[in-house]
Order: C-alpha cells, then structure tokens, then sequence
C-alpha cells in the first residue's frame, strides 16, 4: 500500500508520502487511496505469483493434516496404554482371586480330611468300647 501511495502523491523533501495531490488545471484534490486489489502486469509474474500462493496452502494443508495424525496417534497410543493397563491390572486380581481360590480349596481339603480321620477314630474308639463291654470282637 504504500508504494502505491508513493507512486499517486508522491513524496515531500523529507522523504514522507505527501498527504494529497492537486491537480491545478481543474484545482481537483486526490486526499485518499483505496486499494481494492493488486495484480501484476507480467504475466510470469503472475503465474509464478499464483503458483506461490497455491504451493502455500499446500504447505499449510499438509502441516494441518500432520498434525492432526500426530495428535490422533498420540490418543491412540494413550488409549492403548490405558488398555494394557487395564489388562494387566485385571490378570492381577484374577491371580488373586485363584490364589484365594486354591487356598480355599486346601483349607476344605484339610478339613475333609481331618473329620475323616475323626470319624474313623471315633468309630475305631466305639469299636473298643464295644468289644471292652460285649469281650469279644464283632
């Protein structure tokens, strides 16, 4: 813009963009510039201009989409540990729970066993008791 507006008012002795133009034939004064585009003459410029812009957003594009993977990995791989995580917390207290089951199981073990053993040496003491009173085996 301001090369635009160098080149319409022109500059002062101190090298600053002048801020109007006079026109002394008809006394018509230019105090403002608007610039609604700006396009090159050459038409190589042109192109080579065009090119840049599209390269551009090519550019930006490919950076969103990378980003957007890296972040999509990133919570994959972070739903993935909470996973594992979570597996092996599970395989833990199945652990557990065996452990408790087997303990369990041999604590019923030793007292099936042990009411057996008192039952045979119950029948065994009745057995003499019998044989004290009666004197003879049965």
């Amino acid at each position: 813009a301001r090369i635009i507006r160098t080149s319409v008012f022109g500059l002062d002795e101190n090298m600053k963009v002048k801020d109007s133009f006079r026109f002394n034939a008809n006394r018509l004064v230019i105090t403002n510039v608007d610039i609604q585009s700006v396009e090159p003459v050459d038409q190589r410029t042109r192109d080579s201009l065009q090119k840049s812009v599209q390269l551009a957003i090519e550019i930006t594009t490919n950076s969103q989409e990378a980003s957007a993977r890296h972040e999509a990995e990133r919570l994959e791989q972070g739903a993935r540990g909470r996973l594992e995580r979570q597996k092996i917390n599970d395989e833990a207290e199945a652990e557990k729970a065996r452990t408790e089951l087997l303990k369990l199981q041999a604590n019923s073990a030793a007292v099936e066993s042990t009411g057996q053993a008192k039952a045979e040496a119950q029948s065994r003491a009745e057995s003499s008791k019998i044989e004290g009173i009666v004197g003879a085996p049965i």
